[in-house]
């Protein structure tokens, strides 16, 4: 199955190399022996140059495509549990543990960050099969105000519905 690949949008973003992560003993080679050893959610490297690229075979896949992004503009804008019922369904499953399932609590969070600083979502990839999506997201001032947040990068797995809407 071949993809076509359609350029929608396009942004330039600071680029920072930094260590994955550092170990809590001096072996460079020694695993981090809790998560927040890692240090990877406020060392992000952001590309630069990169555009949206989005893999969708057929119509229905595309228009897919446009509601992720849709539902990430919301995001960054100030979601609520209205704008976002057009998108995402009620009973709308989350298999992060930070975030209970249902719109609101997404809405909720995402309100709130997008209320308080001025978040932004870089979507570098949406492939989409049939009624999935994956997304590649650099997620930024979500809880912050510096401007040189680098942000969390995130790859999110969707599913809709036969109605269209993002169910999990």
């Amino acid at each position: 199955m071949a993809h076509k690949a359609a350029t929608l949008m396009s942004a330039a973003a600071l680029a920072i190399g930094v260590p994955l992560f550092s170990a809590a003993s001096d072996d460079p080679f020694a695993p981090p022996e809790r998560a927040w050893q890692q240090d990877a959610i406020y060392k992000n490297t952001i590309p630069t140059g990169w555009e949206t690229l989005v893999l969708a075979d057929t119509e229905a896949e595309r228009e897919i495509a446009r509601k992720v992004i849709e539902i990430y503009r919301l995001f960054e804008s100030g979601p609520t549990d209205e704008n976002l019922s057009p998108l995402i369904a009620e009973r709308y499953i989350q298999h992060s543990v930070f975030i209970p399932n249902g719109r609101a609590p997404l809405a909720e969070l995402f309100g709130q960050s997008a209320e308080e600083y001025p978040v932004v979502i870089d979507i570098h990839r949406i492939i989409v099969q049939d009624n999935y999506a994956f997304a590649h997201v650099n997620f930024r001032n979500l809880d912050n105000e510096n401007p040189n947040d680098l942000g969390m990068a995130a790859v999110d797995i969707y599913r809709f519905n036969d109605a269209g809407l993002l169910e999990e």
